[in-house]
């Protein structure tokens, strides 16, 4: 009885050790990685959409980054990043036009009260190739620490 017991614990302790290394074996977000969601304090993406080559922000465009504007001030020591980037609808945007976008963004956070010096923005380089992609071109806005 007392070998069984014994045998029992050690079974029990190499699915625990089983359970443990398993859980450790998943693979970690990159802290580079741009997840689209809505807590952006948290780090997540919002995607602003404009029209297949217009740097025009539409009046739902317009009212979402207004949304954001109000989650940042929430969290006002975070960094945020602008990235502006080509849809899937057509011929890729020009780097002109997606600094445009950027910029129209950029202008209407700090219109709203947010520091200029908070902010940054690319249309070019390695976040625009690690943003999602998606069927309507725009610019997504995140936080960093």
């Amino acid at each position: 009885m007392y070998n069984a017991k014994i045998g029992l614990r050690i079974g029990l302790g190499f699915v625990g050790c089983a359970l443990l290394v398993s859980g450790c074996a998943t693979t970690p977000k990159a802290a580079d990685q741009i997840v689209v969601g809505d807590d952006v304090c948290a780090g997540e993406a919002t995607r602003i959409y404009f029209q297949h080559g217009d740097s025009a922000l539409g009046p739902l465009a317009a009212q979402v980054v207004v949304r954001v504007q109000d989650q940042l001030a929430l969290c006002p020591k975070r960094r945020i990043l602008l990235v502006s980037i080509s849809g899937d609808d057509g011929p890729p945007s020009s780097l002109e036009n997606r600094e445009e976008r950027a910029a129209i963004v950029r202008q209407i956070l700090v219109s709203r009260g947010v520091a200029e010096s908070r902010i940054t923005s690319t249309a070019q380089g390695p976040l625009v190739d690690l943003a999602p992609k998606g069927p309507i071109g725009g610019v997504l806005i995140f936080t960093r620490p």
